[in-house]
This record gives structure tokens, sequence and C-alpha cells, in this order.
């Protein structure tokens, strides 16, 4: 598996153009919360993802319904200084409002689209309130705590533009893992209005959650978790500044497809662009 370390040392141009839009000291910034961000969720009992098809075996995972797994995806893409930084920060926070010591921090394989057999559809929506509020406060706790942790101002990314809400009412169904009974729901595709309407009023409420009491007590158990994990680390970690400083690496032919699909580029999503130079024979 590719550690934090690995990624970091195999950066590629990012959509963001982070390279050029942050300055070096903000770069370095940034890597030095990711270390502690990667500390903190080894600490929590969790192991980050770093490779760019994580999120694929997150799902097979889910469709196993693994008690064991302790995996958690926290990168989508080359980005690191906005993008897997604030998807690490996501999953911190998760790890924090949930129960570690659990596959996927506590919350149910079969979330947030399905629920347990037992629970009826008069109740699916109080069962799913929980979990909603759980990860708006996940959602919206990346920028508040970012700034609060690390002073970063910049803009953090997730892998989503809102966050991923199970709101009973549409007409929307998913398979689901064995075990979990599918729910009707909003659709953010296909219920654009609806679904952004009451995210946002639910972010809304999960922002008012951040009160300076709430969010010192989130910080301590954050930098409790992060000394955990900084003194298990598998290996020493150079200095923020030599990644801070290092300049993005040009994609290969052969290199793996940036988009996680686990195809080589020219099989995937070099298709139909430009060439790149060729790969030297090793």
């Amino acid at each position: 598996m590719r550690t934090l370390l690995d990624a970091l040392a195999t950066q590629r141009p990012c959509p963001c153009e982070c390279q050029r839009k942050l300055s070096n000291d903000e770069r370095t910034r940034g890597v030095a919360a990711l270390y502690a961000c990667d500390d903190a969720l080894r600490g929590l009992g969790d192991e980050p993802t770093y490779e760019l098809h994580g999120d694929a075996l997150w799902k097979e995972a889910q469709r196993k319904g693994d008690p064991a797994y302790r995996g958690v995806a926290v990168r989508f893409g080359e980005c690191v200084h906005k993008r897997l930084l604030g998807s690490l920060l996501h999953e911190c926070l998760h790890a924090l409002f949930g129960d570690p010591s659990r596959a996927n921090h506590g919350i149910p394989f079969g979330l947030p689209y399905g629920v347990p057999p037992e629970v009826p559809p008069s109740g699916e929506e109080a069962f799913l309130a929980k979990y909603n509020f759980d990860e708006a406060r996940a959602f919206v706790g990346v920028w508040i705590l970012g700034q609060e942790l690390f002073g970063i101002t910049w803009d953090l990314r997730t892998a989503r533009d809102v966050g991923t809400y199970g709101f009973v009412g549409g007409n929307a169904l998913v398979p689901v893992p064995a075990g979990y009974r599918a729910v009707a729901h909003l659709d953010r595709r296909h219920h654009e209005a609806r679904y952004y309407a009451r995210a946002r009023r639910l972010e809304d409420e999960a922002r008012a959650w951040f009160t300076p009491e709430n969010l010192a007590e989130l910080v301590t158990r954050f930098r409790d978790a992060e000394a955990k994990g900084r003194a298990s680390r598998p290996c020493a970690y150079p200095p923020p500044a030599d990644f801070g400083r290092m300049a993005p690496k040009k994609l290969r032919s052969d290199d793996p497809c940036t988009c996680g699909s686990q195809k080589k580029y020219r099989e995937c999503c070099a298709i139909g662009v430009v060439p790149l130079e060729p790969t030297l024979a090793r």
C-alpha cells in the first residue's frame, strides 16, 4: 500500500495549480498539516489509504461488510495541498465524531442509502439523522479545523462539493450491501435543487455546532491522537519543506491514471489527448 510519503514523493501537476498559486511557505505548512492528519488517523486506529484507487478498495470492503477493515480512502486525484489535505481532515473529523475502534468509524456500511431491515420505513429518516449530522459536521469542519489547527486560509477541498447525505423522500434507489434495505432517497443529480437546499440547511446547523468550547475539545482530542500516531510512525518523515518546495513530476504514459481506474494513463484518460513524452526504458 502507498503511504503518505509515497503520495508526496510522486506529486503530479493538479488542476488546482497548487504549485503556482500557493507560496513555498504555504505548501510547506500544508505538508506539515498532512503529516499531522496522517498521524492522527493512525493514532485513532485507522489506516489512511493513499492509493489513487483507494475508493474502490473501500467499496469492496463495504460490499463484504468487513468488520475488521480499518482502511480509509483519502486520496482523490493528484492534488495534495488542497484536496488530499481536505480529505484527510474530513476523515479525521469522522473518526473523532464516530467510533474508531470499528470499521468505517462505526458508520454502518449500508449508509447513507440503506438501513438495517429491522428499521421500519417510518423510522428511516430518524435512523439516518445522526449520520447526516455527523457527515455535515465532518464536511464543514474541514475549513474550520484547518484554520484552527494549522492556520490554513486557502481553499481546502474534499471529494465532493457537498456532503453525502441520505435524505429520505425521493425516488432514487441504489444497490446496498447484504444485510441492508435500500432507502428511496433524494439523488443530488436527479433531485438537484431539493438535495442542495436540504444539504445547505443541514450544513448551516452543523457549522453552528462549532462553538469555541466544542472546537477546543475537538482540537485537544486531535492533538492527543496525533501524538500517539507520531510515536508509531512506520519510518522517519523528512522535513515538510523538502516536499513543500518539490516541483510536480510530469505524468508518464505508463504511470497509474490519476482518475483512480487502476489502468495505466495511456490506456485510460490519455486516449484522445495529445500524447505525452515517451517513457524511457528501464
